[in-house]
C-alpha cells in the first residue's frame, strides 16, 4: 500500500473514530437529561444537580418495592417532588410517593435501595412508622409511612441493598399508631450531606425512574 493511501486509511479511521465517540457523548448526555427535572434543564443548573448526587447514583441499587409474582400489584409516582403540603402547616414536599393499585396496608414489601446501616427508626408525627438508611458515602435514604417492620430494627443495624425493611402502609399525620389518614404508600426521600454537619434534600423521582428496570421480584 502506498503513502498516499495508507494517509488516506488513516485519516478516514480518524473521523469514524471521531464520529463513535460523539455519538456515545450526545447518547450518554440524553441518558443524563433524562434522569434530571425539567426545571433544571440548563446546563449549569444541570452540572449542579448532577455533581450533587453523584456519590447517591452509584450507591443505587435496586427499587424500593419489588414486583409482585402475581397480577394485579402495581405501582405508581409522579414527581411531585416540592408540592404543597399542608399537614403541621404549610411546607414542601421533599420527595416521591409511590402509591399503591392495592390499597392494603403490610401487603407490599419494602427493600432497601442501597447498603448502609440503620440510623432512624420508629414513629415520627409525618412519616409514621419509617425506617431511614445511612449509607457509607454518607447520604441518607428515607422509608416512610410503614404498616410494620421486617425485623425489631435498632440503630446502627448493617443493611444490604435488597434487604426487607418492612411493608408499605399509611401510618403517620397524627400520634403514634395513626393510620387511614392518606392511601397506602410509600414516602421515599433522599438527602446528600453539606459542610457543618448539615445536609440537604435531592429530588429521587429520577433516581427511582432508573431504578425501574432493577427490580426485585417476590410472590405476593
Amino acid at each position: 500500500m502506498n503513502l498516499i493511501r495508507q494517509t488516506a486509511c488513516l485519516l478516514t479511521a480518524v473521523i469514524l473514530l471521531n464520529c463513535v465517540i460523539q455519538g456515545e457523548q450526545l447518547l450518554l448526555e440524553q441518558l443524563l437529561q433524562s434522569r434530571m427535572p425539567e426545571e433544571t434543564a440548563d446546563r449549569e443548573a444541570f452540572s449542579l444537580y448532577a455533581q450533587t448526587v453523584e456519590s447517591v447514583w452509584q450507591e443505587l441499587v435496586y427499587f424500593p418495592v419489588p414486583d409482585s409474582s402475581l397480577a394485579g400489584a402495581e405501582i405508581s409516582f409522579e414527581n411531585t417532588w416540592m408540592a404543597e403540603r399542608t399537614y403541621g402547616g404549610k411546607r414542601s414536599h421533599e420527595g416521591t410517593d409511590l402509591m399503591a393499585s392495592v390499597d392494603e396496608s403490610g401487603y407490599y414489601p419494602v427493600v432497601s435501595m442501597t447498603d448502609g446501616q440503620v440510623e432512624q427508626v420508629g414513629w415520627l408525627e409525618k412519616g409514621g412508622w419509617r425506617v431511614g438508611v445511612r449509607s457509607e458515602g454518607g447520604n441518607y435514604y428515607y422509608y416512610a409511612h410503614l404498616d410494620s417492620y421486617a425485623k425489631d430494627w435498632k440503630a446502627g443495624d448493617a443493611v444490604r441493598a435488597g434487604d426487607l425493611l418492612g411493608y408499605m402502609g399509611d401510618s403517620g399525620y397524627g400520634p403514634e399508631g395513626t393510620t387511614g389518614q392518606f392511601p397506602v404508600h410509600l414516602h421515599v426521600g433522599v438527602y446528600v450531606p453539606l459542610e457543618s454537619d448539615q445536609e440537604t434534600a435531592v429530588n429521587p423521582y429520577w433516581m427511582l425512574r432508573y431504578l425501574e428496570n432493577k427490580k426485585l421480584i417476590y410472590s405476593y
